[in-house]
């Protein structure tokens, strides 16, 4: 379906700056890649460099950086109305700009159906913002609390708890009048609260996605996930 793909470099590591797991399988069985990075020093060949560390092969030509989007803006290249960040408190003007990093790699892959891989939700929104669909990547450092809770022009397309279910067709949500359910993950909201019901432990993205169905398609009052995310937390760990 997808012909090109854009990975944020920093998503592919763990919080001990290793690849996360199945990331160099993942990329070696993809075709049309390109990275982003948000590191305002880090340059195209010290990325390069980086992914040769993790055992991932690619080229300085395929890593676009912040600074390199920054200045195809000032060149007039990008247009200043895509640089806006999507995120509170954030601006252009302290913030790599994502927009502009996604339109240079999509370039770079030469995708007409590229998909953004990223742990970042700024990453996610940016895509959307472009009308480019993402895959939000869960990692032990996400915060599950927040994309739960996001507004819609920030929510990724795809929910993913490794990377190995990128080769997986993302499981239908089925929703009667109470509940939503999974791959026998269900998840529901009572009296304000989301509940989740576990399913096998082998289909964790299906956990992962009747919580986003669950959470997105409440339309009450403010609505406590804690529970929720604890559970869910508590069995990916």
């Amino acid at each position: 379906m997808y012909d090109g793909f854009v990975f944020e470099l920093e998503g592919l590591l763990d919080a001990d700056s290793r690849a996360i797991p199945f990331a160099r399988e993942t990329l070696e069985s993809l075709q049309s890649i390109a990275f982003v990075s948000s590191d305002a020093i880090r340059t195209p060949a010290a990325g390069a460099a980086l992914l040769a560390d993790l055992g991932i092969n690619a080229h300085r030509g395929q890593v676009i950086t912040s600074s390199q989007a920054a200045a195809r803006q000032v060149s007039g290249l990008v247009p200043r109305s895509d640089a806006a960040i999507v995120g509170a408190g954030t601006s252009v003007d302290d913030e790599p700009s994502y927009p502009a990093l996604l339109r240079s790699a999509v370039q770079l892959t030469g995708a007409r159906f590229p998909l953004v891989v990223s742990h970042s939700l700024a990453c996610v929104s940016a895509a959307r913002l472009i009308h480019l669909p993402s895959a939000l990547v869960l990692n032990p450092e996400s915060d599950l609390r927040e994309l739960l809770l996001c507004p819609p022009p920030q929510r990724p397309t795809f929910v993913l708890t490794d990377m190995r279910d990128m080769f997986h067709g993302q499981p239908i949500v089925d929703c009667d009048s109470r509940y939503w359910e999974c791959e026998g993950w269900i998840a529901a909201v009572r009296h304000g609260r989301l509940r989740l019901y576990p399913g096998p432990s082998s289909t964790l993205a299906a956990g992962a996605r009747v919580l986003c169905a669950a959470a997105w398609n409440w339309r009450g009052p403010e609505l406590d996930v804690e529970p929720a995310v604890s559970l869910f937390t508590s069995l990916v760990g």
